[in-house]
């Protein structure tokens, strides 16, 4: 009987953990294992592979003081247990959850099968961050309650991994892994204009008021540079309202979701993340592959160890408007040490390269099916 991974995404939004996912399910080839994957992002679900197979569910009513990601990690709950249940899947089969873990973690329970969580962020952050401070609270009293059940954990960077730790008696049921997010390292030269580029989802945690604020400073200075920012998000209206206060109307441009972003990232001069707390920062690999070099807030987790604490880039206090335009000064007006930074943290992308950890990533899951515990 063919051993079944079922991977837990009940996500309607696009972001870092989409990508993850998209790269190891792309690249895996494992034999004897189906895959199953529910997920209702038609990204995912382009993906053909012979042992891929996916489940969507419909959402078939809204409550609108409830945040629509936890009604569709509810649905989500019911295909996952129905999928456990069945009579060709449910004699070998562990449950890999990528989102919404406590919702995957409480139908494992009652269906007596193993699961191994991801954590994607920072949890402490994440909480006191919350666009939605109630539910934010719930969410970490849960996790508290329900990690434990779980019989491992995968965690992106060694920060997250360390944030994870308080909601575990035994520490060793967490492994890091590094997300799979280089396909090869670039080797082509590109000339780059007097861009600086922002990329992230217009949400609270990614604190572009912050970078607007600092992105003025810095025009004052250099008056012919002009910001991207790509992504959508809630906060959008408000955004544009503060870069029209901040008269940057004609040097701000919001460009939305794009497809594919490279082409921004090879032009830039210079990539901004002004995050208060990521699980990685995704976004920092691609800009220091196509050679831009990147200024970031230290954040917890992950800015950090891909900058290599300030020797492959430039780290900052988050929510620090002025500090962020003065390293953004220092990094345009000291160019050449900031791309020698920056080839100093290229030598160090083989850590996240897509074929070696999604063959890492997976192996590690396959471990559980031996595991008696």
């Amino acid at each position: 009987m063919k051993k079944n991974i079922i991977i837990f995404y009940p996500s309607y939004e696009r972001g870092g953990v989409t990508k993850t996912l998209y790269n190891l399910l792309k690249s895996q080839n494992l034999k004897d294992i189906n895959i199953h994957v529910i997920c209702s992002l038609n990204f995912i679900r382009k993906i053909k592979k012979n042992n891929i197979f996916f489940h969507s569910y419909k959402i078939k009513r809204r409550i609108f003081f409830i945040p629509f990601r936890f009604i569709s990690a509810f649905y989500a709950m019911n295909k996952l247990k129905d999928l456990i249940t069945k009579k060709e899947i449910n004699q070998n089969v562990i449950v890999h959850s990528m989102q919404s873990n406590i919702a995957a973690i409480i139908t494992c329970i009652f269906t007596r099968t193993k699961i191994i969580i991801r954590n994607s962020e920072n949890s402490l952050y994440s909480a006191i961050n919350s666009e939605n401070k109630f539910y934010g609270l719930i969410v970490f009293v849960l996790k508290f309650m329900f990690y434990n059940f779980s019989h491992g954990a995968i965690t992106n960077s060694l920060g997250s991994a360390k944030s994870l730790g308080i909601f575990f008696f035994n520490k060793s049921k967490i492994k890091t892994i590094y997300n799979p997010i280089i396909k090869s390292i670039n080797i082509k030269k590109y000339k780059k204009n007097n861009t600086i580029l922002n990329i992230g989802r217009l949400r609270k945690q990614k604190d572009h008021f912050t970078l607007l604020r600092a992105f003025k400073i810095f025009s004052n200075k250099n008056r012919n540079y002009r910001l991207i920012i790509l992504g959508h998000g809630n906060l959008k209206n408000k955004l544009k309202q503060l870069t029209k206060n901040l008269n940057l109307e004609k040097k701000v441009i919001f460009k939305g979701w794009v497809k594919n972003p490279d082409k921004y990232l090879k032009k830039s001069k210079l990539f901004v993340l002004s995050s208060v707390y990521e699980g990685l920062g995704n976004v920092l690999l691609d800009a220091i592959n196509f050679d831009t070099p990147c200024v970031s807030t230290n954040c917890p987790s992950g800015p950090d160890e891909i900058l290599l604490n300030g020797r492959g880039g430039y780290l900052v206090r988050p929510n620090s408007p002025h500090e962020l335009a003065q390293k953004m000064l220092y990094a345009i007006d000291n160019y050449e040490t900031s791309n020698n930074k920056n080839k100093i943290a290229k030598s160090k992308l083989n850590r996240f390269l897509i074929k070696q950890n999604s063959t890492y990533y997976f192996n590690h899951l396959l471990t559980f099916f031996n595991d008696k515990k």
